[in-house]
Formats: structure tokens, sequence, C-alpha cells
């Protein structure tokens, strides 16, 4: 099976090359022969999915589509360094690029938190979602120019993640006194509902949930965790998933001065490459996502369903903590109102009342 996902991967790849190729056939071979050679890193281990599908193909188009005029090495989760030390490593130019979930950076300001993931958020299929960030982009490229980075926006489509738990919950009381991994602002989210956050990187999940360091874990879908193992040391899996909705996996940033040297050439290549890294996110993880919940299912993990009274609880919590993030900071209060006005024009009209108030 292995061997089949990856032969359609490499015919899509080279489908999307072409494209990729043919709009930029009159400036691939411009008169500057520079080779420009660059190293990102992701937060996603290597050998997963949303690495092999994504970061892997990205590197390879932009190598191909400009003729090895600009060669980008691809780093997994720790490899370089903690992935927590990203956003130095990108405003000090230690490496150049990064496809990094946002969530990852809200100490530094939370507009990242936010950006990371919104809890409550109903969105969850890849067209809806990119509307969303058309709106709420420009509020994040500007906070992040504040602190010196350069972003090239969202880099992949997100399925909603999946809480796993050792414990089956059945309202929202049980989760007080449980230790839960999350990030971001799903922590401050965990916070709420009782329970403790707890902050690891995707490579000590598995061991954290295997020795009962914590409960419970929220990190990417079905897939992803079944690639790292984690069915194994799971017993129940908790839906909805109140703490958000679909999300970008990774956006893509680079040092300003890295990018400014490119070639104009160059960045629509890196652009367009992105562009196709989307597309090949939204078929590659949307299959591989319910072929692998049947697999967790076969292994013996449970779907424990909350009632719906119980999810409107957890929504009305998750809308309470969203208008807390208002007052935070104007950025942040921009970054809200243009999420609502999404919400508002896609019909979701219920919750972006509540948060435009």
């Amino acid at each position: 099976m292995f061997r089949k996902r990856l032969s359609a991967r490499k015919i899509l790849i080279s489908m999307l090359v072409v494209v990729v190729l043919l709009a930029m056939a009159t400036s691939a071979f411009a008169a500057d022969k520079k080779v420009f050679r660059w190293r990102a890193v992701s937060h996603q281990m290597a050998g997963t999915a949303r690495y092999e599908m994504t970061v892997v193909p990205f590197c390879k188009m932009v190598e191909e589509a400009s003729n090895g005029r600009l060669v980008i090495e691809p780093f997994g989760a720790g490899i370089l360094f903690p992935v927590f030390d990203t956003f130095e490593a990108i405003q000090s130019g230690t490496i150049e690029m990064a496809m990094v979930w946002n969530g990852y950076w809200a100490g530094n300001d939370p507009v990242f938190a936010l950006a990371g993931n919104i809890p409550g958020d109903p969105i969850t299929d890849f067209g809806e979602h990119y509307y969303r960030i058309a709106k709420t982009g420009p509020v994040l490229e500007k906070v992040y120019a504040k602190y010196g980075i350069k972003d090239l926006g969202g880099f992949d489509f997100g399925p909603p993640e999946i809480l796993m738990t050792n414990k089956s919950i059945k309202s929202l009381d049980e989760f007080k006194g449980m230790n839960i991994r999350s990030a971001g602002i799903s922590a401050v989210f965990y916070t709420k509902l009782g329970a403790s956050a707890v902050s690891l990187s995707a490579p000590e999940i598995y061991t954290a949930l295997q020795t009962g360091t914590v409960d419970g874990a929220e990190y990417n879908d079905w897939q992803v965790n079944k690639e790292m193992g984690l069915h194994e040391v799971t017993k129940f899996v908790i839906e909805p998933m109140l703490h958000q909705g679909a999300i970008d996996d990774k956006q893509l940033i680079v040092n300003p001065k890295a990018w400014d040297e490119l070639p104009n050439d160059l960045k629509e290549i890196v652009l367009n490459a992105r562009d196709a890294a989307r597309y090949l996110s939204s078929v590659a993880y949307h299959v591989g996502n319910k072929r692998a919940k049947m697999d967790w299912l076969d292994a013996g993990v449970k779907v424990v369903t909350l009632d719906e009274v119980e999810a409107e609880k957890g929504r009305a919590i998750a809308a309470e903590l969203l208008l807390e993030y208002k007052q935070k900071s104007p950025e942040c209060a921009e970054y809200i109102n243009a999420y609502a006005q999404a919400l508002k024009e896609l019909g979701y009209e219920e919750m972006a009342a509540i948060l435009l108030k």
C-alpha cells in the first residue's frame, strides 16, 4: 500500500512540477545563474505524511522549477535544533525558511495563538479554510513583520486534530485534574476546562502517553498520529474536537534578508510551489485521514462522543475565550474581527454575531 501511495505521489508531484515550470517558463532561464542554497525546518517528523507529502515535494518543485538555482534542504522536527527555537533561528538567519505551526509562537504574541487554532471554529474543509485565511492573512503578515520575519502565508491544510486519552470522557467536568498535552491557545482552552496543559514536542508524545505523564494529548489528525504509533498508547479518542477546526498545519516563513536577496522569478517559483503544496495537502491528508481512522478502530481504540449539551458548553467556553483574546491587543481584535467577518460570509452567522460584539 505504501508503494502504491508513493507512486501516486510521484505522479502528482510530476504533474504539479510541470504546471509550475510552464508558469515560470519565461523566467526559468534568467541571466542570473547564481545558486541559492537554503535550509528549511518543519515541526513535523520526517517520515510522516505531513512531512513527506508536502515539505519534501515543495523543496523538489522549487529546485526543479528553478533549474537548480534555488535549492532548499528540508529538515524534520528536532534535527537541527528544538522546534521552539525556530522563531529565533529565522530572525537571526541561522536558517532561511521554516514550515511550522503558528501556535508555537503564542508566547511571543497572542495573534500567533489565534492563528494556530481557534477554539470552537466550525470550519473543517479546505475551501472555507483558505477563504478564512485570505481574510485574516494580512493581520498575521503584519504581526510577523513586527518580529522581523517575512510571512509567505499558509503552507498546507490541516484537518481537525483528534484528542487522544486513556480515560473515557463523557462530560466537560471530567477534564478537571487531567494533564493534557496541548499548545498555543488550545492549552488555554483546556485550562478553562480544569485540566493542566503540558507542553511537549512531537517526539515526546508517545512516551508521555505510554508512561502516563499525560492523560491525554492533542497533536495531529488520525493519519499522522497513527504514523507516530500513537494508536498503540491510546485507548480513547474524544469527539467532537472542540478546541479547533481546520488549521494551517504549517505557516511558510522566511528570513527577510534571504527573501529580499532572491530574484523576483525565484520568489514567484516559491509562491507557486507553496500553492501546489496546499493542493497536495488537501488531497493527501483528506483521503489518508479517513483510511487511518479505520485502522485506529481496528486496533481497538474507542471513539467517545460528547452529547450535544456538553458540546454546546464547550463552544460557549470557546467563544468566551476568543472575546478575552480580543482585548489583548489591537492586532488580536483586528484578527478576530476579520475571522468573524469570514464566518458571517460563510453562513456561520450565530458565532460571527457573538465575536463582532
